[in-house]
């Protein structure tokens, strides 16, 4: 999805305003209007032209929601739908409001919610990137991303030690979380949090479980940070560990 448009409105983020967020325990971006609603609309044209070219069911998807929010005359099917609060709704991750405007579009709620994540990524990553030192020197001790609010998309194992460091897969922000903890709940009782792997991968590739909410993180050893892209191709590449998790009745 690299040709979505970037577009940040002038003076947004607001680093003072990010400061005071994280200080106060809010992630820095929130409520930052770092896309309008004719930016989302446009980014989902863009999409969709993009996934065109590669046909099949996803592509008719994508085709389907930016037929929605376009229509002859570059206006929403449906005349009282906002789409700057439904651009506000994709960047918080506020996907109920998401699958309530699916309803009114007549579109799949699923195909909404999948294309307005992708489509709000980019403005996020391009956001956290202003913010990433006010984030780096924030405390900040919880599970979800200091920077969009997003839960990890996977651990990265780092340094001789492995020290666990949390991915976002929105705004791909890194920060810092202790391995005897659940990102989920916040438990801390190590004798409720344990790790699944397969047969010889336990140094390399595993899975973090906590038997108080029973939640699951993948984690994987790296010697560089993953890049936006390969957090996503990383996610794919170990959905084994998917299944050993979901097997044993943990969820993400």
């Amino acid at each position: 999805m690299e040709a979505v448009p970037v577009r940040l409105p002038a003076g947004v983020p607001s680093a003072a305003a990010a400061a005071a967020r994280l200080h106060g325990g809010i992630p820095a971006l929130v409520g930052e209007p770092l896309l309008s609603g004719g930016d989302l609309r446009d980014a989902v044209v863009v999409m969709s032209g993009c996934m065109r070219q590669a046909g099949g069911d996803v592509a008719r998807s994508f085709g389907e929601v930016a037929a929605a929010l376009t229509g002859p005359e570059g206006g929403s099917r449906s005349a009282t739908l906002d789409l700057d609060a439904l651009a506000e709704a994709g960047l918080a991750g506020d996907w109920r409001t998401v699958m309530a405007a699916a309803t009114r579009l007549d579109v799949d709620e699923y195909a909404l919610v999948t294309v307005l994540d992708y489509a709000t990524r980019s403005p996020l990553r391009t956001a956290a990137g202003q913010v990433a030192d006010l984030v780096a020197t924030a405390p900040w001790g919880r599970g979800s991303c200091p920077a969009c609010g997003a839960p990890p998309l996977l651990g990265e194992m780092r340094g001789k030690e492995g020290d666990r460091v949390l991915r976002c897969g929105r705004c791909a922000t890194a920060w810092p979380y202790p391995r005897i903890g659940c990102p989920a709940c916040g438990e801390r009782d190590h004798r409720r949090l344990g790790s699944l792997h397969g047969e010889g991968e336990g140094e390399h590739r595993r899975v973090d479980v906590c038997d108080a909410c029973h939640s699951y993180l993948k984690v994987v050893a790296v010697l560089d940070q993953l890049t936006p892209a390969g957090l996503i191709e990383e996610d794919l590449a170990t959905v084994a560990l998917d299944m050993i998790a979901v097997e044993r009745g943990y969820h993400r």
